[in-house]
């Protein structure tokens, strides 16, 4: 499931900024067309007319798709139900609570998959993006009751590697391309605003030029504007940052677990922290949404 869902979230995310992209450029291609002073060239007037036209329609029927489609919901429900089955899979493979038994037992594959039915029936509607992603492999593969049935060593050596440096990797590298994504579009938004301003001054004293750049540098600034908005450059910055830090101190704890319990107690505590992140994640993207 966590393969399937993983995959429909990235295809919607795709299949969305993909729009929005092609929504901006369109725009700034209205302005361009639209900032003309077509009246001196009357032959070329009607053509100019006529395709502004046909590209206003192309930009409302991509404003319907992203409406009618909702692939910012997909992507936030397919992205909540992957995270959310990662982690039950973690808790599952490390024997943390409530999949205590020891090594394989029937009791705690029949819960894992019982909660893995939950995660996926809490949302009122499976995304198309999902029912796209076929899922040929069973849900409690070789490979997890493998790691189960590790021993203590073994599984704390395991999930301090592949899920807590792993996941702290992921978080800092994330953090470091937001904090520099964002500085790049937070330069060219207020570059073509203040373009946009000179440009007004310098159009005073140029009535006759046949070029007016005004509405092209403001449509262009509300288009970076935007764009800047929905990736969401600094708060992914800030918050990613925190949970690599967060997650730097529960490895330096990890390592020093001797104890079933002591590790079960740290597998919960990360798995928290990442849901933590994940949940205020889908909290400022989709407020009203099923958990």
């Amino acid at each position: 499931m966590y393969s399937a869902s993983d995959s429909a979230a990235i295809l919607a995310q795709k299949r969305y900024f993909h729009l929005l992209r092609a929504k901006i450029a369109i725009l700034i291609v209205i302005a361009i067309l639209a900032s003309f002073t077509w009246e001196r060239v009357p032959q070329a007037k009607t053509a100019a007319a006529m395709l502004i036209a046909v590209i206003l329609i192309v930009a409302t029927l991509a404003s319907v798709l992203m409406d009618l489609r909702k692939y910012d919901h997909s992507w936030f429900i397919c992205r909540a139900i992957a995270e959310s089955v990662k982690s039950e899979t973690f808790k599952f493979v490390m024997r943390a609570d409530p999949y205590t038994g020891s090594g394989r037992t029937h009791t705690d594959e029949e819960q894992f998959l019982r909660r893995l039915r939950e995660i996926l029936h809490r949302q009122q509607a499976v995304p198309g993006e999902l029912a796209e992603q076929a899922i040929e492999s069973t849900q409690i593969t070789d490979e997890m009751r493998r790691i189960r049935e590790m021993n203590l060593e073994d599984r704390r050596s395991y999930y301090a590697r592949d899920r807590i440096r792993g996941q702290r990797d992921w978080y800092g590298k994330k953090a470091r391309w937001n904090q520099s994504r964002e500085n790049v579009w937070f330069y060219i938004a207020y570059t073509l605003q203040a373009l946009a301003v000179t440009a007004s001054v310098v159009m005073i004293s140029l009535r006759d030029f046949p070029f007016n750049a005004i509405p092209v540098l403001t449509t262009s600034t509300a288009g970076a504007l935007s764009w800047y908005h929905a990736r969401s450059y600094r708060e992914l910055s800030q918050s990613y940052a925190l949970v690599a830090q967060e997650l730097g101190i529960l490895q330096d704890q990890a390592s020093h677990m001797t104890t079933e319990q002591r590790l079960a107690e740290i597998v919960l505590e990360v798995e928290r922290t990442i849901s933590r992140e994940h949940t205020m994640w889908l909290t400022r993207r989709l407020p009203v949404h099923e958990t």
